[in-house]
C-alpha cells in the first residue's frame, strides 16, 4: 500500500511570475514538504513582457532587466522546495525528476504533462481556475476533456469539471488556506474613514471596470471616500481611475497584509475566480467582504454573516453592497470583521495538505490495485 511511505512529488509550472496561482501552487508544495515528502518544482525562467517601445522609461526598465541576472521577481525563488528552472524554453520531462506524482494546474501545462512518460509518476490536473485563454477555444477544451485525476480548490470548479464529463471518485476539493505566518491578524476596529479595497487586475475576468463603476457611484454618496488597491500591472489610461484610488503596484509581501488592515471592506469585482485569494487574504485580515458570485468565493463569503454577494457585472449593486458595510454601525462591523477572520480559519495550507496527502495514497492505490495508469 502507497499509505505512509514518503513520496516524490513534482510540480511542474510553466514561466514563475507573480500570479496566485503560482503562490498557491508554492504554498501546498511546501505544505507536502513539511509533511515529509520530497517536492521539486520545475519551471522556465522568469521574463516580463517586452512594453511598447514609445514608453521609453518603461522599455529602458525592461532593457535593463534583460541585462541583469535573477532580476525578474517571482514566487518561486525564495521557496523552501527543490527548485528546479529550466535551461530551455519548453518544459522537458527528460530535465524533471523521477516522482510518484506529478502536478500540473495550468491548461496548456497539463496538455503538456498529461503526456509525459510513466517514470514520472500518476499525472493529476490541479485545477486552480477555468482558464479559457491563452490559446484556441477548442485547444482549452481538449485539454481539460484529458482523463485522468484532479484536484479541484472551490465547489465551482469541481461543478465546471463535471461539466467537462469528469466525475466525482476522480476528483477531491483541496481548497487554497491561508499564509497564516503572513496574514495573522487582531481584532481591530472599523476605521474612521469610509476605505475600501479591491485587487485591479487587468485580466478580463477580473472586471476591475466594473469595479471603478462602483467606486465612482459611491463617491456621490459616500463623502471622503477611499480606495486602496493592488495590481501586477498599471492601471490602464482607459480606466481613467478616481482620485480617491490609492493603487499599488506589485507591492512587496509584506505590505499587502497592510493594505488589507486598513480596509473597512474588501472588493472582489471578477467575472470568474477559481478561488479568490485575495479574498480570503482580506478575511483572515479581519476585513469584511462584497463579491460578486464568481465562484471561488462563494466557498468562504457567507451571505450576511462576514460579507454580501452581488451578481456579476452590476456596479449600482456592487455600490450598494459596499456603502451597506461602510454604514455599519461599530458593534455591528466589528461582529462581521470577526466572522470574516473566523471564516478563514478554516482555511489552511497544513489541513489541505493533509487531505492531498490521503488522496495522492488513494489514487496510487487505486492505479496499482487496476495494474495500470488512472
Amino acid at each position: 500500500m502507497a499509505e505512509g511511505r514518503k513520496l516524490r512529488l513534482n510540480w511542474i509550472e510553466g514561466r514563475s511570475t507573480l500570479s496566485g496561482g503560482i503562490k498557491s501552487n508554492r504554498l501546498m508544495a511546501e505544505a507536502m514538504q513539511r509533511r515529509g515528502h520530497e517536492v521539486t518544482t520545475s519551471f522556465l525562467t522568469p521574463v516580463h513582457q517586452w512594453p511598447r517601445p514609445w514608453r521609453i522609461r518603461t522599455f529602458l526598465k525592461r532593457l535593463w532587466r534583460a541585462i541583469l541576472p535573477n532580476s525578474f521577481p517571482h514566487h518561486l525563488e525564495h521557496s523552501t522546495v527543490n527548485l528546479n528552472q529550466m535551461p530551455t524554453r519548453e518544459l522537458n520531462p527528460d530535465l524533471v525528476p523521477d516522482a510518484d506524482v506529478s502536478f500540473a494546474s495550468w491548461w496548456q501545462v497539463w496538455d503538456l504533462v498529461s503526456r509525459w512518460p510513466a517514470s514520472k509518476g500518476l499525472k493529476v490536473h490541479y485545477v486552480r481556475h477555468h482558464e479559457i485563454h491563452g490559446g484556441k477555444r477548442s485547444d482549452v477544451d481538449a485539454a481539460y476533456l484529458i482523463p485522468g485525476p484532479r484536484v479541484v480548490i472551490s465547489s465551482w470548479l469541481g461543478s465546471v469539471m463535471k461539466d467537462y464529463g469528469h466525475s466525482d471518485t476522480q476528483m477531491v476539493r483541496v481548497p487554497n488556506g491561508v499564509d497564516w505566518k503572513q496574514f495573522e491578524s487582531q481584532e481591530r476596529e472599523k476605521a474612521s474613514e469610509p476605505i475600501i479595497g479591491m485587487l485591479m487586475g487587468t485580466e478580463s475576468f477580473k472586471d476591475t471596470p466594473t469595479g471603478v463603476r462602483a467606486i465612482r457611484i459611491l463617491q456621490e454618496r459616500v463623502p471622503g471616500l477611499r480606495v486602496i488597491a493592488f495590481g501586477k500591472r498599471p492601471p490602464p489610461a482607459e480606466w481613467d481611475l478616481p482620485e480617491c484610488v490609492e493603487h499599488h503596484r506589485s507591492p512587496a509581501q509584506d505590505l499587502i497584509p497592510k493594505l488589507y488592515q486598513q480596509a473597512n471592506c474588501w472588493v472582489i469585482t471578477s467575472s470568474a475566480e477559481g478561488f479568490g485569494m485575495p479574498g480570503i487574504e482580506a478575511a483572515a485580515s479581519h476585513c469584511p467582504l462584497v463579491s460578486t458570485r464568481c465562484g471561488g468565493p462563494e466557498d468562504f463569503v457567507r451571505e450576511g454573516e462576514n460579507g454580501f454577494m452581488i451578481d456579476v457585472g452590476d456596479a449600482e449593486a456592487m455600490a450598494d453592497a459596499i456603502e451597506r458595510v461602510l454604514n455599519l454601525d461599530d458593534d455591528e462591523w466589528k461582529k462581521m470583521s470577526k466572522a470574516s477572520y473566523s471564516i478563514a480559519r478554516e482555511f489552511d495550507w497544513d489541513r489541505s495538505a493533509e487531505k492531498l496527502e490521503a488522496q495522492s495514497y488513494k489514487w496510487l492505490d487505486e492505479r496499482d490495485g487496476a495494474g495500470e495508469t488512472l
